[in-house]
């Protein structure tokens, strides 16, 4: 271990001190103690993910290797893996800094998007609500899975990350515009795709918000679709999909799901027969119980049995009558869960690389149902005053 080693590995620290009560105060949010047990849970699962890589193996391994190409080659190259080469290159081939301390880089980038999760639900929801007798928040920032594939060396902490500062910065979009601008700048670079979501989910969002001012929504609904025009070229090559028939998405999903399913029998699944109701609930809720091959698996079934009871406490028309006047912030969390979970559970038939593509979506999920879950909560106490004041006392009687 290098002195670079020892300077970053003192330095993260020091910064989670920094970052925590510097972006609660920009988020309005006074109450951070939970935040600092968070940051001590994500390392705990910063450290397990690099045993897991170090035993089986995995594409961290890859990203952290010195190369002989330069960083203008690796940037020449465009996006996804060459991309992550390049954003790792000052810190392998110059730094030369261990897989260690690398991982740590990266469980801190991961803590970052967990944090804005954090303080953008705290702002979004107000009343705290509880389930068979927990506190859904913050309880629903422990889940194992949401740490341990946002902790590691790759795109899925990196694009994490990406989706948390975008949902913050939303928050308040002309003020941090910036931030707004590092997430789709790096998700873009990394999965396009999921730039392509972000815009398309909250541009919606906007455009169905009824406190936004109708030359708001117009704007920020148009600038949205100007970055996806943009794009939109680019996405389509990175995907390799000549166009957008029902053909061309077929074949894509088909081949995506075969070469996924290659060489991972043990949690391969043949979705290519499955109702697309299926593949979703496939998607979002498996593995579960009867899928269990190893350790992850247990823990995986007991986090997707959590959501699910959740969601099943949510699903009823009486959600989709709420959505329309949620804000656009929660209604673009809706849409990109709901785009995302629809595109991914057509093209992929492995349920560990579904637990790894989801993990960027299960926030925004666990967001929008809480929220639904407090604002019923809500109704319910408002009703009950309502009730309580129109109750006439009776003389003699208290």
């Amino acid at each position: 271990m290098g002195i670079f080693d020892v300077i970053i590995l003192l330095l993260i620290p020091y910064l989670v001190k920094v970052a925590i009560p510097y972006f609660s105060k920009i988020a309005g949010v006074k109450y951070t103690k939970w935040l600092y047990y968070l940051w001590y849970y994500h390392v705990f699962f910063g450290v397990i993910f690099i045993i897991y890589i170090q035993v089986f193996g995995g594409d961290a391994l890859g990203y952290w290797r010195i190369k002989e190409a330069s960083l203008d080659e690796y940037l020449e190259l465009g996006q996804g893996t060459a991309f992550m080469h390049a954003f790792n290159y000052v810190f392998v081939n110059v730094l030369r800094l261990s897989f260690f301390t690398g991982s740590m880089i990266y469980t801190f980038i991961g803590f970052l998007g967990v944090m804005f999760f954090y303080l953008s639900t705290a702002k979004l929801v107000k009343t705290n609500v509880k389930v068979y007798g927990y506190n859904v928040f913050p309880c629903i920032f422990f889940l194992p899975n949401l740490h341990f594939w946002s902790s590691g060396v790759g795109k899925d902490t990196l694009v994490f990350f990406c989706v948390g500062l975008f949902l913050f910065s939303v928050m308040s979009p002309l003020r941090r515009s910036i931030g707004i601008a590092i997430a789709l700048i790096l998700s873009y670079n990394i999965r396009p795709h999921i730039t392509i979501f972000l815009l398309a989910s909250f541009g919606i969002g906007f455009l169905f918000d009824n406190k936004l001012k109708p030359v708001q929504k117009i704007f920020l609904s148009l600038c949205m679709i100007a970055v996806a025009a943009i794009i939109f070229d680019d996405v389509m090559r990175f995907l390799k999909l000549e166009d957008m028939s029902s053909e061309s998405v077929e074949q894509f999903s088909d081949k995506r799901v075969y070469n996924l399913s290659r060489g991972h029998t043990g949690s391969s699944v043949d979705i290519s027969s499955y109702p697309l109701p299926l593949k979703v609930f496939t998607f979002l809720f498996r593995p579960l119980f009867f899928d269990i091959h190893n350790v992850m698996g247990v823990f995986a079934s007991i986090e997707n049995l959590i959501m699910l009871i959740l969601f099943t406490k949510v699903l009823n028309i009486k959600t989709l009558e709420l959505l329309k006047q949620a804000p656009y912030q929660i209604k673009g969390l809706f849409f990109f869960f709901l785009i995302g979970s629809i595109a991914f559970s057509t093209s992929l038939g492995n349920l560990g690389i579904m637990m790894r593509q989801k993990n960027m979506l299960v926030p925004g999920m666990l967001i929008f149902m809480f929220w639904v879950l407090s604002t019923r909560k809500e109704e319910l106490i408002v009703r009950y005053k309502r009730m309580k004041s129109k109750i006439i006392p009776v003389a003699g009687i208290t």
